[in-house]
């Protein structure tokens, strides 16, 4: 092979690596933001980094796991991104951030028939709350001095809500209806209070710190271009 062949073969990889590598995107299932339905990983939060990375021109593939795991995967793993996260003060270095994608205000729910009221925060230390590994607003509950039990995955929580093994469970204002509904509790909760700021419920695409940031800069411009020509709304709207 001639030196400028060699050149040119060396370019030609180059590009193709630059445009065939995939990133995995872990996720959770958490609906209507991301879920398994119709043996494919799609909602609110999939829909739009699909649009997005399409955009981007970023090829990806999207692994459905316990929220744990999504969320170590792309904390040790150079090519892996997690979403939807949180963006906490804990969290802001250890990764590279895209979004926001969407929001789900902080909520404490309790059973529809229940007679607990909360006006503020501080009523609920004295009740049993539920929340699940990993998970960002079972952290802000707990730095309030709310004692929080854990469980592998979220859904489990409804279950203890109905016998009394909690009293209470952290969620989504969107999710966790929407959870609730799925597991055939439509109606059987109600939210009591809301927490934090609203920003303390937007939620990205957290990537590792290896993730170029040529990929990050598109894929932030791509999702702000969505907000402007109406495409993330309009992806929202179908889980509405």
């Amino acid at each position: 092979m001639t030196h400028r062949h060699t050149i040119l073969f060396a370019t030609l990889v180059g590009i193709l690596a630059g445009t065939t590598h995939a990133l995995t995107f872990t996720t959770e299932d958490y609906p209507p933001f991301n879920m398994f339905e119709q043996r494919k990983v799609v909602g609110i939060s999939t829909d739009i980094l699909q649009e997005a990375t399409k955009r981007a021109g970023v090829t990806i593939k999207v692994e459905l796991l316990p929220w744990e795991r999504a969320l170590n995967m792309a904390k040790t793993e150079a090519d892996v991104c997690v979403y939807s996260a949180v963006r906490t003060a804990e969290r802001e270095k250890l990764f590279k951030w895209v979004g926001p994608l969407t929001s789900d205000q902080i909520t404490l729910f309790a059973l529809s028939t229940s007679t607990i009221k909360l006006s503020n925060l501080a009523d609920a230390k004295k009740y049993k709350v539920g929340a699940y590994n990993g998970d960002a607003y079972g952290d802000f509950i707990e730095k309030q001095g709310i004692k929080v039990e854990r469980v592998v995955t979220d859904t489990q929580n409804l279950p203890k809500l109905t016998s009394g093994r909690i009293d209470l469970w952290v969620a989504g204002d969107n999710s966790g209806p929407y959870k609730a509904a799925r597991e055939g509790m439509q109606g059987k909760i109600k939210p009591l209070l809301t927490a934090g700021d609203p920003k303390d419920g937007q939620m990205y695409l957290a990537c590792n710190p290896g993730v170029s940031d040529d990929i990050i800069k598109k894929l932030n411009e791509a999702i702000s271009a969505m907000e402007k020509d109406g495409t993330a709304a309009k992806l929202t709207a179908k889980y509405k």
